[in-house]
């Protein structure tokens, strides 16, 4: 198969804590099964990076015929003027911003997928995935809906999928964010749930500090990151389901 992957630090190999890989992945993986792959993803990508990354690179290679494109999803918070506004101005609940935004994120993706006839298969990488039969409502195939469910219980899918997190966000360090989160968290149950997402972040983080077997790189300090067999669970699982 041609396959093309997109998304962030996730999607994109195992650093060798400089400027290069040490390994390259569900990319080296692919290629040694003896696929054609391209990997168009960069660190610190958003969704909406990648979806343009998507529309771009796949209108720009049709030569390449593609036969399928892996997306990793990350956290909406990285768009965070795009959820500020939708906070602000379009007056959506902390709780049902990042599920709006995910959606939207989905129905855009399902469009150029309709347009260049790529089928897309979803990973939750940094954060999860809708439940699956919420990503197949946009035609769109959930692969693995949690990365980091799947590498430490063998179970793609998961019961309170992590959505979005805020730890360590500069998006709520900023005065003029401070002021914005001051107008939005109206109720207390407003206020409950942001706080339930700063934690449901930090655990997700301790988590993966907590198994370094899957989640460090080579030579780096990093300790968050899918190493190299996190990649080959990752693969192993995608063989089955695609």
């Amino acid at each position: 198969m041609n396959v093309a992957i997109f998304g962030d630090s996730f999607a994109n190999g195992v650093s060798d804590g400089k400027t290069g890989l040490y390994h390259s992945g569900l990319t080296q993986y692919l290629l040694d099964d003896d696929h054609f792959v391209i990997n168009f993803s960069h660190q610190g990508n958003t969704n909406r990076g990648a979806r343009e990354d998507f529309e771009h690179n796949i209108r720009q290679n049709p030569h390449i015929n593609f036969d399928i494109a892996i997306v990793f999803q990350t956290e909406t918070f990285r768009d965070k003027g795009e959820m500020l506004w939708f906070l602000e101005e379009k007056n959506i609940s902390i709780k049902e911003v990042d599920i709006h935004m995910v959606e939207l994120w989905y129905s855009k993706l399902q469009l150029f997928q309709s347009q260049f006839k790529v089928p897309i298969y979803l990973v939750g990488g940094t954060v999860d995935t809708l439940a699956p039969k919420e990503v197949e409502k946009f035609d769109l195939k959930c692969s693995c809906q949690s990365l980091i469910n799947l590498v430490l219980t063998g179970e793609h899918t998961i019961d309170e999928p992590v959505r979005n997190f805020i730890f360590d966000s500069n998006m709520f360090k900023d005065p003029h964010h401070i002021e914005v989160l001051d107008k939005v968290l109206k109720t207390t149950s407003d206020k409950e749930y942001f706080l339930k997402l700063e934690k449901m972040g930090s655990d997700r983080k301790q988590l993966k500090i907590d198994n370094p077997k899957y989640f460090n790189w080579r030579s780096a300090p990093d300790k968050e990151h899918p190493n190299k067999l996190t990649y080959e669970i990752l693969f192993n699982h995608l063989t089955k389901v695609i």
